[in-house]
């Protein structure tokens, strides 16, 4: 009954975004996973650079076990916001959680190109690299990150940089 009263409510106000999710949590309770998707394909239609949307139509569409309209979906986070860095940093988590690390790397180099004044795309840069066992490319962005003074709410960075060291130096002595 929920489902029918919270489609009524949506056609009378198409732009009611909390409409929308109350939607996707009834299909969700009811365990109809196509209709999640298609109500969070309608909320897209409302919410067209929401990535976080994006993502979770990503991740509904693997469940699913639709490899190819997952893959559109996770791609299309960096296509409504390519200049943006968040874009680049959900796609690269995205990327590791399917160990597909190169990938990773790629949108983490793009997010420490777009914040250049913050360390954070550097040192999950650093970390996916560290992953890899591509030591240089590692050493190099470490080198990097040494090489700077980052602005005081970024405090920890010379802690993120030893922890990164000694992760590789353990690594390398397997």
């Amino acid at each position: 009954k929920a489902i029918a009263q919270l489609k009524l409510a949506a056609r009378l106000q198409p732009n009611d975004t909390q409409t929308h999710q109350k939607l996707i949590e009834c299909y969700d309770k009811q365990k109809d996973r196509e209709g999640a998707v298609g109500q969070l394909i309608e909320s897209l239609e409302l919410s067209r650079r929401n990535i976080e949307l994006r993502r979770d139509l990503g991740r509904r569409y693997a469940d699913l076990g639709r490899p190819k309209e997952a893959e559109r979906a996770y791609t299309s986070i960096v296509e409504v916001l390519p200049s943006e860095s968040e874009s680049h940093a959900m796609l690269a988590e995205v990327r590791q959680e399917q160990n597909r690390w190169e990938g990773a790397v790629a949108h983490w180099r793009r997010v420490a190109e777009i914040r250049a004044l913050e360390p954070t795309g550097l040192v999950k840069l650093a970390e996916a690299l560290v992953h890899l066992k591509r030591w240089d490319d590692a050493e190099a962005t470490l080198k990097r990150l040494r090489a700077r003074s980052w602005p005081e709410r970024f405090r920890d960075v010379a802690g993120q940089v030893r922890k990164l060291e000694r992760q590789m130096e353990q690594q390398r002595n397997k």
